[in-house]
């Protein structure tokens, strides 16, 4: 099963009602087309511009003492970068595949808004979606065991870029790399893999070589290895 063809170019139906009126944006903005590892902001750059993202998928990141960094949050198409309430990014920011994103200067917002309520209306919503999400995920980071992390990052995923396939089984496109999991769930990779690989031998999902995805095989499986049945961030309703 190819997984990777199932990774969303566009925004995905159930992402585009809330960006309603985002439409002008492309019309002030840059489009920027990023490499893999590319990077789109630095951690420290003048935060000046947000960036919509129309391909591929973006993370943002904190470097760690160690060397290491904590992945913050993976951006899909629809999803907007940037937003922060001081002047400098505190986080860096880059492409995890071949990506698209449209960048808008933060000072034609404040004008565009006023001409356009539905586009403020979608940055309110954006920015409050947002908040919601990385609370969320600070509660299931911060208390749940490795399993229950990574079955919450499947649903999460599942339920963002998800595409059920003709044999029943959910494709979901993973263009991460297995380190960069571990860095956002905050284990270790070789935990991610193993982790993995005993989800896959229950019959909850199927692993797509060498890592493009994974197919859902059994949601309940994978609700219940998560723990609870709260609300995930990043999820469709």
């Amino acid at each position: 099963m190819n997984v990777a063809a199932a990774h969303p170019t566009t925004v995905p139906a159930a992402r585009r009602g809330p960006n309603a009126g985002f439409g002008r944006l492309e019309a002030i903005g840059v489009i920027r087309h990023l490499s893999p590892r590319e990077s789109l902001v630095f951690e420290g750059d003048a935060a000046d511009c947000f960036h919509r993202v129309l391909r591929g998928t973006i993370a943002t990141y904190k470097a760690t003492a160690d060397g290491r960094r904590q992945i913050i949050a993976f951006f899909y198409p629809g999803d907007l970068v940037g937003f922060t309430a001081g002047e400098r990014f505190a986080y860096g920011a880059e492409a995890i595949d071949r990506s698209s994103v449209c960048s808008v200067p933060r000072a034609k917002l404040g004008v565009l808004g006023d001409e356009e309520p539905a586009l403020r209306e979608g940055l309110l919503s954006a920015l409050r979606r947002e908040v919601e999400a990385a609370q969320e995920r600070q509660l299931w980071l911060g208390r749940k065991t490795a399993r229950e992390r990574l079955a919450c990052f499947l649903l999460e995923c599942a339920g963002r870029t998800g595409q059920a396939g003709p044999d029943g089984g959910l494709s979901v496109p993973l263009p991460m790399s297995q380190l960069e999991v571990a860095d956002y769930l905050g284990l270790a990779p070789e935990t991610v893999s193993r982790t993995l690989a005993q989800l896959a031998r229950t019959g909850a999902i199927e692993v797509v070589p060498p890592f493009a995805g994974v197919v859902v095989r059994d949601r309940h499986a994978i609700e219940a290895a998560a723990g609870e049945s709260a609300p995930l961030p990043g999820g469709s309703a």
